[in-house]
């Protein structure tokens, strides 16, 4: 009698990455640097200037949300046309980006994709961009202070299908250039509530975090850790952490600029941050 036919091995089911993950240039375009007396945002830029997007992208599809590693790795660019940022992903996925635009040398946005909830992927992308400090601006002695601001993206199984804009939120950190490090706060993040999936219109206090980072060249890469934990579908436990990549911004490092992340219990949340020296 012939053997019995063997039974094909079945193909494990690809695990979603709950964690987001660490923000990347991937093979975005070169580094664009300040200069003393030229170009920023502020006394004007230059047509067709290409930034790299320092990014990091997660999705929510269905009951469960994903980072978005292969978006992450190709990298992005935000042009500058017709007097303002255009971005720009290689799969062409990203409707509209919007952000803040209060500092001179830093922007910092997300872009996203409305989609049909229960057949398609609701995605988001946050992102910093803008002229980088140059080896020979970044100093090696002294500290300094920065407050500026912070918004993010939620996304989780409990949240329905959503991904809620977190909104309002002051950063405060501190670079010591002596010791290579840049640690501080987010506070005062605000998420929209909802009920059943439905946006109510109102705003609910989402959790504080703290952070910490190693400076390298003109960047500094850490963790996150929440300081606070409101409770409420959106928010996060007491014990999430995440990570932190950022970069200096101005001929001097006059400006610094972050992409953060936070994982804990069903949810897990990116966002940017951004400050100014004082």
């Amino acid at each position: 009698m012939p053997p019995a036919p063997v039974a094909a091995t079945p193909t494990p089911a690809a695990t979603p990455s709950a964690v987001p993950a660490r923000a990347s240039v991937g093979a975005g375009p070169a580094p664009v640097f300040a200069t003393a007396g030229g170009p920023n945002f502020t006394t004007g830029t230059a047509a067709g200037t290409a930034f790299p997007m320092l990014q990091t992208v997660m999705f929510q599809n269905g009951s469960h949300y994903e980072s978005d590693t292969g978006a992450i790795a190709a990298g992005g660019a935000a042009t500058f046309d017709g007097g303002q940022l255009s971005v720009n992903i290689p799969d062409s996925r990203p409707g509209p980006w919007s952000g803040y635009s209060d500092l001179d040398w830093t922007r910092a946005g997300h872009w996203g994709i409305s989609t049909d909830w229960f057949v398609l992927p609701n995605t988001d992308g946050v992102f910093i961009v803008g002229y980088q400090t140059p080896s020979q601006g970044m100093p090696s002695t002294g500290s300094a202070t920065f407050s500026g601001r912070a918004e993010g993206t939620v996304f989780g199984s409990s949240i329905d299908r959503q991904a809620i804009e977190l909104s309002g939120g002051t950063a405060q950190f501190t670079a010591n250039f002596a010791a290579r490090t840049l640690n501080g706060t987010v506070t005062g993040l605000t998420a929209r509530d909802t009920i059943n999936g439905i946006s109510t219109g109102n705003l609910v206090p989402w959790n504080d975090f703290s952070f910490t980072s190693t400076i390298t060249a003109n960047s500094f890469s850490g963790t996150s850790m929440v300081t606070s934990a409101p409770g409420g579908l959106t928010s996060l436990p007491g014990t999430a952490t995440g990570t932190i990549e950022g970069k200096f911004f101005g001929p001097t490092a006059q400006e610094a600029g972050a992409v953060w992340t936070l994982f804990g219990g069903s949810n897990g949340a990116i966002g940017t941050l951004t400050g100014k020296q004082h």
